[in-house]
């Protein structure tokens, strides 16, 4: 159990410190916060952590410890890193479009005709439609299966690693405020016959409420991912790739699922390829700050809570 405490404790830290610290900022700030539902599911929740980490402690159940852990305190997250993105554009910097499109341009980036050659090949379409929705499901299921094949420290510095990168994506977020490419662009969505563009307009109402309505309020179960640069799904995917790499059986599906999670995020949410780039070097450091303050996960316990046949063979 020592060779996990580092990370697990950074886990809890890292949760704990981000309500206090985003609650008082936007205390300070003045900025306007509904408290109707969320705070009474967040003790809950809380609550249920505890009880379940009790038990499995007793019964020496760390692998299902370091599950219900890693799962719920990356539920727990969900609100201040929410909130973080929503204070990040409260701050209502002037809008970044102008700037990541010049940045694209001097790339050898054409968005326009990007989208008409990707949207003219409707597998590539329907494969980077569903690599994007699938952004959820592998930050709930990867640090289960690491958790399952014995890989405590990865567990707890996956979900942690989550966690900062939101958080700096946030900070970085503040001087980029971006309508994104849909809009920029002023591209006909109707154009579109396999791209889904669904993710491209939808964040708008949210995005230009919480910049010019004065009677805006935050509202956790109203919130949606309103970030452009730099883009969380590129972090993530770059984050869920490392994750899994030392489970050699997953190593190269999840490689090849993020990869498309990662570039998916310019023809299905609106992104400048600039937003990607930016997404991978926040993972990066990201990733590199947990696991230099964490420790390596070179030492792993065995699972102690029976035997797990898939997992290690998974592990193998």
């Amino acid at each position: 159990m020592r060779d996990f405490l580092e990370p697990r404790l950074f886990l809890i830290a890292e949760t704990v410190f981000s309500y206090a610290a985003l609650l008082l900022t936007a205390s300070v700030a003045g900025f306007p916060i509904s408290f109707e539902e969320w705070p009474y599911g967040v003790a809950v929740l809380a609550a249920i952590i505890f009880a379940a980490d009790v038990l499995a402690l007793r019964f020496k159940f760390y692998t299902l410890r370091t599950a219900i852990e890693c799962c719920g305190f990356g539920v727990l997250l969900i609100v201040p890193i929410t909130l973080s993105t929503y204070l990040a554009t409260w701050m209502n910097f002037p809008l970044a479009d102008l700037q990541l499109s010049r940045w694209d341009r001097s790339l050898g980036v054409n968005w326009t005709a990007m989208m008409g050659w990707i949207d003219q090949h409707p597998l590539l379409a329907e494969a980077l439609n569903k690599a994007y929705r699938s952004f959820a499901l592998q930050l709930l299921i990867f640090p289960l299966l690491l958790a399952l094949a014995g890989k405590h420290v990865r567990a707890y510095q996956m979900v942690a690693a989550y966690g900062l990168l939101c958080f700096l994506s946030s900070a970085v977020s503040i001087s980029f405020p971006a309508l994104g490419t849909y809009s920029h662009y002023q591209f006909d969505a109707r154009s579109l016959e396999h791209i889904d563009a669904t993710y491209g307009y939808f964040f708008l109402e949210q995005f230009h409420a919480v910049r010019n309505d004065p009677g805006f309020v935050w509202r956790l179960k109203e919130s949606i991912g309103i970030l452009t640069f730099p883009s969380v799904h590129a972090a993530v995917a770059v984050l869920c790739a490392w994750a899994l790499w030392p489970l050699i059986w997953l190593r190269y599906p999840a490689l090849l699922l993020n990869l498309a999670m990662g570039f998916s995020a310019v023809p299905a949410a609106n992104h400048y390829v600039v937003d990607v780039i930016a997404g991978v070097v926040v993972a990066l450091a990201a990733i590199g700050a947990v696991t230099y303050v964490t420790g390596p996960s070179r030492r792993e316990l065995p699972s102690l809570s029976g035997p797990a046949p898939a997992a290690s063979a998974i592990a193998q």
